[in-house]
């Protein structure tokens, strides 16, 4: 007995097994699913459909798109993951999408019944968003420093997640998503902006772009400028 336990301590506690190099796919279900993350940002990012197939194909997964599909219904529960929702979308309506081989070849990694649901599965109207408040903030609403402020909500105003909000000005763009700071509520962003004039649309959706939103300097008395200086904006979205 005495020697049964010695040998459980040395082979579990001093000289554990280490694993090195194991392939992708005998990695646990939280390294995979980072995977598929990574897959499908390095799609969004390059557009080449093959090598993402073949980084696919080394997780070797029964049902590339039903896992991929498992994993977006997962982060949508996440703010975590937030960021990755259109990356994942867009790469598992891309290997769904029909082969553009010979006529009636199977597309790659497709059921039957997956290609039924393809074929008879209209697409989407993109939503419409109309803007119900759009609010000049002064440095006393912004003491710190200067933002840009969205609230997006559902048709029955119910504040609404995992919304993608393009910001663009001058010299570049940025998207930021509702529900990455859920302490301000599940439809709520931000962005961080320096002086200058910004607009915003967003993302996958119809709806007025809003532009000529400018950031001033801050001044030099906050109590004496008494708002004329724009530090921020508050743009709420309703869908309609």
């Amino acid at each position: 007995m005495v020697g049964i336990i010695f040998g459980l301590i040395v082979t579990w506690v001093l000289w554990p097994v280490e694993f090195k190099n194991a392939d992708v796919a005998d990695l646990r279900q939280s390294y995979k699913d980072d995977y598929l993350r990574m897959i499908s940002s390095a799609y969004q990012a390059d557009g080449d459909l093959q090598a993402a197939k073949e980084r696919l194909s080394e997780i070797r997964l029964a049902d590339p798109v039903q896992s991929i599909n498992d994993l977006i219904a997962r982060d949508k529960t996440s703010p975590t993951y937030a960021a990755s929702l259109d990356a994942l979308g867009y790469l598992s309506k891309s290997i769904s999408a029909p082969s553009s081989g010979a006529a009636g070849q199977t597309p790659v990694n497709l059921t039957p019944q997956a290609i039924m649901i393809v074929a008879a599965t209209p697409t989407p109207l993109a939503p419409t968003f109309s803007l119900v408040e759009h609010t000049q903030l002064s440095c006393q609403d912004e003491p710190d420093a200067a933002y840009l402020i969205f609230v997006v909500r559902d048709v029955n105003g119910q504040d609404l997640p995992n919304v993608g909000i393009e910001v663009r000005w001058a010299g570049g763009d940025d998207i930021v998503y509702t529900g990455l700071k859920p302490e301000r509520g599940v439809g709520y962003a931000d962005y961080q902006a320096a002086p200058g004039t910004f607009s915003a649309t967003i993302v996958n959706a119809q709806g007025d772009e809003v532009s000529d939103l400018v950031i001033g300097d801050p001044p030099v008395d906050c109590r004496t400028d008494r708002g004329a200086t724009p530090r921020g904006w508050k743009l709420v979205f309703q869908q309609q």
